[in-house]
């Protein structure tokens, strides 16, 4: 009996300091928040001066002539029975061939993949696939509608709705996180994980905690957990904050034409869809304890040099969570390497396919 009370006691005292940390970590994070949004909406405030009424009008777009271009492929949708949303996806090349999944990351579309699309669709049936809430997919209501674990189940469903026993995963910044952990957890569905610039989120926090630089880097993050304020902000002066992620101060501007600015300008004027984007970081918990087992799957790290929002250190961060794994930089890319550097970046695909087959 004293032994069974010692135990209990000890639990006690172990889950009341596990409390009080994460009310420590959760003020702290808010009062970066805080900072961070005051300079921001003073910021914000200011240029509305400048500019006038419009820097508040919210602007909505059509559907550009590059979203409909059916050389990139079929647009079609899967109801998700056990999740209970629809799924939009872009598909192309023969469904009797091995399946190519492709997740982009936050803040962007399945439009991310149009190089990549037709590239491997000759000998692959290649899917893009548009998270919830993004793109067509559907977007549920209320904040906690967009955890990590529902995205990843999300996916799950996905893959066996569309009837494949195995395939390779490709994920970019966000999709990539949600498959470090989707793929971790159901190892039986993959043959191969290829990640690019999405780094495990284990080696994420522990960096984060550890690296000025990276919390510099990840100021966004603590911005993201204000309410409306981030909403106004990326919508404010026709989307010109959201425009300066993709520039990266401008070194994409010639990845990020006018055109595809247009196709991402269209998707996240539609209503609700920047609150959707913002609510997965609203639902990132500093303290968690999720369990990610380690990855077993053969796994490509892809990683440009000159990434604004994530360290290099990263990468080989992540590798350690890895048992079978490459890491693979691409000098002078940033942080939309499928985008910005396409040509090199299919050709390391291609070649880790074929070491992996």
């Amino acid at each position: 009996m004293e032994v069974v009370f010692a135990k209990w006691l000890a639990r006690s005292v172990i889950s009341k300091r596990i409390r009080k940390k994460k009310v420590v970590v959760r003020c702290i994070t808010l009062f970066i928040s805080l900072c961070i949004s005051l300079v921001i909406a003073a910021n914000l405030f200011y240029r509305r001066l400048k500019v006038g009424r419009d820097f508040f009008r919210m602007k909505t777009y059509v559907a550009p002539q590059s979203l409909l271009d059916s050389e990139l492929g079929i647009h079609n949708y899967i109801y998700l029975k056990n999740q209970g949303i629809k799924l939009h996806y872009v598909e192309k090349g023969d469904r009797c061939k091995p399946l190519i999944l492709l997740v982009h990351g936050f803040y962007e579309s399945w439009f991310s993949w149009r190089h990549q699309l037709g590239e491997f669709s000759a000998d692959y049936w290649v899917v893009a696939v548009s998270l919830r809430g993004y793109d067509d997919s559907d977007k549920p209501s209320g904040t906690s509608e967009y955890t990590l674990m529902k995205m990843v189940e999300d996916l799950r469903e996905f893959v066996l709705a569309l009837g494949k026993d195995k395939c390779t995963f490709i994920g970019h910044d966000g999709g990539a996180v949600v498959g470090w952990v989707l793929v971790s957890k159901y190892p039986d569905l993959f043959e191969r994980f290829i990640t690019c610039n999405g780094s495990h989120p284990f080696a994420y926090k522990t960096h984060l905690k550890k690296s000025f630089k990276q919390m510099k880097k990840s100021w966004y993050v603590f911005f993201n957990q204000m309410p409306y304020l981030p909403e106004l902000c990326f919508a404010a002066n026709d989307y010109e904050l959201l425009c300066r992620f993709y520039y990266e101060d401008n070194e994409n501007s010639e990845t990020f034409t006018d055109e595809v600015i247009q196709a991402y300008k269209y998707y996240f004027s539609q209503k609700g869809a920047l609150t959707v984007a913002v609510n997965f970081y609203r639902n990132i918990d500093f303290m968690s304890s999720l369990q990610i087992p380690k990855m077993r799957i053969p796994t490509l790290i892809i990683w440009g040099t000159e990434n604004k929002f994530l360290d290099k250190e990263l990468a080989k961060l992540s590798a350690r969570e890895c048992e079978d794994v490459q890491v693979k930089y691409i000098d002078g890319a940033g942080h939309f390497v499928q985008q910005q550097e396409p040509v090199y970046f299919n050709k390391l695909i291609w070649e880790y396919i074929s070491i992996t087959q």
